[in-house]
Order: C-alpha cells, then sequence, then structure tokens
C-alpha cells in the first residue's frame, strides 16, 4: 500500500509522462480518484457548517448585549430613584398651617390666594368658614343656603392645586354635605 504523499506524487507524474503508464495502471489511479470526496461538495458542506456557526456566535453575541442594555437600565433606574430620594430629602418640607393652632393668627379671616400655603388642613372648622374660604381662592362666591353649614364641622387636607371640581366631589362625599357650582358661586346646598 502506497502512502498519500508517494500517490499524490505518482498523480503528478501520470499527468505530466502518462507514456510511462500503462492503461491499467491510469483506469486504477482514476477509479481512486472517483472514490475520493468531491471538493465541490465538501467545501460547500464546510460553508453551511461555518453559516452556522457564526449564525450561532451572533446569537450568542444579541444575548449578551441583551443582557448587558438590560443591566444597564436596572442601574439606571436604581441611581435615577436614589437620586430623586437624595432630592427629596434636600428639599424643605412646606409647613402645613393648622387653622386652629395656636400659633395661627388668621383664624375666622378669609386668606388671600398668595397666603394660603400648598396643603391646607381644615381641623374642626365650620363648614362655612372653609367653603368662603375655598371659594375665594378659587374666584367664586360662595353661597351658604344650609342653616347647619355653621354648626358641621369638618376635618379636611385641602390641595389649592387641585380643580374646584375635584375639591367639591371630595366634600361631597361627607355625610350632610352638599356642594355645587352655578356659573360664579360656590353653593351650600341644605
Amino acid at each position: 500500500m502506497q502512502t498519500p504523499d508517494k500517490k499524490k506524487q505518482m498523480f503528478h507524474d501520470m499527468q505530466e509522462h502518462p507514456e510511462k503508464y500503462s492503461e491499467e495502471q491510469i483506469e486504477a489511479m482514476m477509479d481512486e480518484l472517483d472514490r475520493l470526496p468531491d471538493v465541490d461538495t465538501a467545501w460547500q458542506k464546510f460553508r453551511r457548517t461555518e453559516q452556522f456557526s457564526s449564525r450561532r456566535w451572533l446569537k450568542v453575541a444579541a444575548s449578551i448585549i441583551g443582557i448587558l442594555m438590560l443591566t444597564g437600565i436596572a442601574y439606571a433606574a436604581v441611581h435615577i430613584i436614589s437620586h430623586s430620594a437624595e432630592v427629596d430629602e434636600k428639599v424643605p418640607t412646606q409647613e402645613v398651617q393648622n387653622i386652629n393652632s395656636p400659633k395661627n393668627d388668621t383664624a375666622g379671616k378669609i386668606l388671600t390666594a398668595d397666603s394660603i400655603p400648598q396643603t391646607r388642613i381644615f381641623e374642626n372648622i365650620p363648614l362655612d368658614e372653609m367653603v368662603s374660604e375655598i371659594a375665594h381662592y378659587y374666584n367664586k362666591v360662595a353661597d351658604i343656603q344650609s342653616e347647619e353649614a355653621h354648626e358641621l364641622r369638618l376635618y379636611y387636607k385641602w390641595e389649592p392645586k387641585d380643580s374646584l371640581e375635584s375639591v367639591i366631589d371630595d366634600l361631597n362625599h361627607f355625610d350632610r354635605v352638599s356642594l355645587a357650582i352655578e356659573d360664579d358661586k360656590l353653593i351650600v346646598k341644605p
């Protein structure tokens, strides 16, 4: 049996000097060549394997990039939330005014829009006084049609930034309170 190098040398020699070899030797060599794999087929098979390997690599790379993106988004969210908490701690809290507190010298007076804090707590205040102050803030006239409005005392946390409709909706949830808006009036109905 011949080694692959000798076969290769013999094949090249047959191509260059066919006169040295018999027909049977040439036929045997040709049969042996037919048994060798086709180069084009082998090349196509190699390319398909290489493409499959490339696609797998792309999938792995895309997965890693996705994981890194999610990690970055999570980190950014945590950073934003923690930064927001730090800013909230630095912002001074606004004083909430309690109309019945001893240091409040405005009890019984209607406050102007400039003097009303952002959050206003009415504690044990007659409904008519509360409605008068709220109506004044929203540039409405308080029309008290209910006699029990002076006797009815409420606890209510008022946010002046809310719309008047929202405030009326909140107050109408109390028993025996019925408020409405008509034109430029805030009406306390019986």
